[in-house]
């Protein structure tokens, strides 16, 4: 009997072990930082796969320091003598939609929704901050957004955005030799001294550095409205004189609440009960009145009221 609740025991252990290891491994595989890592490895497996190594040369993961201290981090650098590629990664699922000037695009699971930025205008930062601290020329730089996973755009895709293995075919569209073989080594070393070391540490920190941005409070901007008034009131005015004017308010005026007097002696002749004396506006603002049955709007019985003869 006790081998037979030791191995029972046992199985129970290899099953609650089993419950607790799908469990994390889901949530691992859920996590954004997993999917985003998946995205850019499958980016980086197409690259390699499909271009040609001696025209095209591939740099991932790039951290750079900007001017203002901050760093900026680029998924994926393809130097090639056609241009340099700036490659943005999405790994994501559902309805994707969006269009080029839309400051946010909108993700659709379902019902869930969620909102993240623009990942154009993302690019373009990356495209900015190469431009200033390898100083290539503008022309010669290239943005590319690459969606991975089972996304599908409800909108019109916008130009230099790419679904999977796209993103090679738009790559090798660009077929004018803007640079040579010599200087495109240059530029492979340049990037590869301004990068940050591709390191654990540099990654925990250009995360805490983007939290930091994100925390810090951004400055109140005055509306129109109260720069208008502030400027209204002239600096020369005494402070006390400014804080105890009255302040006139147009309160809206409510409209007149119909009367009603019950009236003892007057019997409704449908169901007897007694009338009561009413008024409503007409269109030109001027009271009428009628008589109308307390029990309304059970009993109907209306009547005019006939003006008196002068």
């Amino acid at each position: 009997m006790a081998t037979v609740l030791q191995q029972v025991q046992g199985v129970l252990w290899m099953w609650v072990a089993l419950a607790v290891g799908v469990t994390l491994l889901t949530g691992v595989l859920r996590s954004p930082r997993f999917k985003g890592w998946w995205g850019e490895r499958k980016v980086q497996q197409w690259l390699a796969r499909d271009l040609n190594p001696q025209h095209y040369h591939c740099v991932h993961n790039i951290t750079l320091r900007l001017a203002d201290g901050n760093t900026t981090q680029i998924d994926h650098v393809v130097v090639s003598p056609y241009g340099l590629f700036v490659l943005e990664t999405k790994h994501m699922r559902g309805w994707i939609f969006g269009s080029e000037k839309q400051k946010e695009w909108t993700q659709t699971i379902y019902r869930h929704r969620v909102r993240f930025p623009n990942p154009l205008h993302q690019n373009w930062g990356h495209i900015k901050a190469l431009e200033h601290v390898l100083q290539v020329p503008l022309q010669h730089l290239h943005s590319v957004v690459v969606f991975t996973g089972h996304s599908h755009f409800k909108t019109e895709m916008p130009a230099r955005v790419t679904q999977g293995r796209n993103c090679v075919a738009f790559i090798q569209s660009h077929t004018e030799v803007v640079w040579t073989a010599q200087e495109v080594a240059q530029w492979v070393q340049a990037l590869s001294q301004k990068r940050l070391q591709a390191t654990r540490a540099t990654h925990r920190a250009h995360i805490e550095n983007v939290r930091a941005r994100h925390a810090a409070p951004q400055p109140k901007v005055q509306s129109r409205k109260t720069a208008g008034a502030a400027a209204s009131v002239p600096a020369s005015a005494p402070a006390a004189r400014r804080s105890t004017e009255p302040v006139l308010r147009t309160e809206p005026v409510a409209p007149p609440v119909p009367q009603t007097v019950a009236v003892q002696s007057a019997d409704c002749p449908q169901c007897g009960s007694d009338l009561v004396h009413r008024s409503l506006p007409d269109p030109e603002g001027a009271a009428r009145y009628f008589w109308r049955c307390e029990r309304f709007p059970h009993c109907r019985f209306m009547r005019a009221e006939l003006p008196e003869a002068v």
